[in-house]
Order: structure tokens, then sequence, then C-alpha cells
């Protein structure tokens, strides 16, 4: 049997991140797939990017680690962006741009941080001004027959989910490791909650055409997470960090 661990969207929550990789070891889990999203945030970037270099995975870019890089080469910012650059160093700004947008491994997973055309797009989630609705199975089924691996990973919502498709394909996005809920913008106004604080990840056990999924959500002191955000001026993501849903005064 082969195991893997499926982590995604840290944004720069060491705290949550050393919960989910102990959990993972205490598991003996070699093997982990990460969806991207690494930095960006109101916590601690580079200390992220030495956890990261400390133990080796498979990493891909996601639409906040192009942003990073747009920061620095263009005139490209939005808020909070200026104190993460200045916060990472060149060998984290330098590993950045070595990441793929997509990937496959062992033949198995399709990996990619939105859609596998786009970063900043949602590949299981349509977002409508009446709300946020998962895509029926014909749609997602026409949007991922081109991939051949049975497997697909992506992540970008911060909501875990397992979506099984009519012809045995599964989409899985693992959830945020670091950010539990977050405001969109767009065409809409929007919010993405996964409605608990934890770290989250998720466990794909394969043995032969088995399949076995399990998410898996990691306790980590939250509550420092948030005094950490509030410290660095972002009071939205305290909140977001302390209860993984929108604060009342945000609410849609």
């Amino acid at each position: 049997m082969a195991s893997y661990a499926i982590i995604s969207d840290i944004h720069g929550n060491s705290l949550a991140l050393k919960a989910v990789l102990e959990d993972i070891r205490s598991r003996g889990i070699e093997k982990i797939i990460n969806l991207g999203d690494h930095f960006f945030g109101a916590l601690e970037p580079e200390s992220v990017a030495d956890i990261l270099r400390a133990n080796p995975m498979l990493c891909i870019s996601g639409n906040t680690d192009r942003e990073i890089l747009q920061a620095i080469d263009t005139d490209f910012t939005k808020d909070g962006m200026d104190r993460v650059t200045a916060d990472l160093s060149e060998e984290s700004i330098a590993w950045l741009r070595r990441l793929h947008k997509t990937q496959t491994c062992d033949g198995l997973f399709f990996v990619c941080h939105g859609t596998p055309h786009s970063d900043d797009e949602y590949l299981l989630e349509q977002v409508t001004q009446h709300g946020v609705f998962v895509y029926n199975d014909e749609y997602l089924v026409e949007q991922t027959k081109f991939i051949h691996e049975r497997i697909i990973l992506c992540g970008h919502s911060h909501v875990n989910r397992v979506i099984y498709l009519s012809n045995r394909k599964i989409v899985l996005n693992p959830g945020s490791v670091g950010l539990p809920a977050y405001l969109g913008t767009g065409q809409y106004r929007f919010s993405m909650e996964s409605n608990t604080p934890h770290a989250k990840y998720a466990i794909v056990n394969i043995d032969g055409d088995s399949i076995n999924i399990e998410q898996v959500l990691c306790t980590y002191d939250w509550h420092k997470a948030s005094e950490a955000a509030l410290k660095n001026g972002n009071e939205k993501w305290s909140q977001f960090l302390l209860y993984g849903r929108m604060p009342k005064d945000l609410r849609i």
C-alpha cells in the first residue's frame, strides 16, 4: 500500500504547518504533495520557508506564490504584500521561481492549485450572486476529461472536499493548513469558510485499485497564530484563524 499526505494553502502559518507535519510523521507517511500558496499572509513567511526546506516534498505554485514574484518583479501590490516580500530571503524567492504550476505524481495524481488551467479559479466551486455551490458531475467530468490520472488534487478554496465523479475519477481538496476562512473578491462578494480553526490536510492510501481518503483536522495553537496576525496589523485574519468563519461584521 502507498500512502500520501496532501497539504495546501499554508499561507505563512508556521505553527499550523509544524502541527500537520508532526501528525504526518506520526503516521509514518513519507510522501507529501503540496498544492501551493506557501507564504503570503499575516504570519511568518520565512519561517515556513525554513520548514519546507527541511522537509522535502513535491510542491507546486499557487496564485499568491505567483503574486509574490509579480510584486518583486513589477509594480504589482496588494494589502500585506510588502511585509511578506521583505521577510522572504533570496533563497526562498529563488525557490518560488522554480515551482511548476501543475505536476503529475507517480502516474496516480494530477496536481494543480486552482484548476488545471488557472491558479486563481476554483475547480470545484462556482461563485454566484446567491452563494458558493459545488459544480455538478457533468461539468467536472468535462473540465477534467483530458487528465489521465485518476486522482485530481486542487486547493485554493481552503474548503476540504472529496468529489467522486461518474467516470471514477476523484477530485480532492485537502483544505487549508494555515487559513481556515477568507473573504473572496471578484464579481460577487463571497466567503470561503471551513467552519473550524484546525489545520487541515488529507491522506490518500492506495492499494491496487482501492483508494481510501482521510480528511485530517489537526489541533494547534490557533490563539497564538491569531494574536500574531493581529500584531501584524491584520484583524480580519486574526478572526479567520480563531474561528474558521467570517466575523459577524463581515457576514454576507
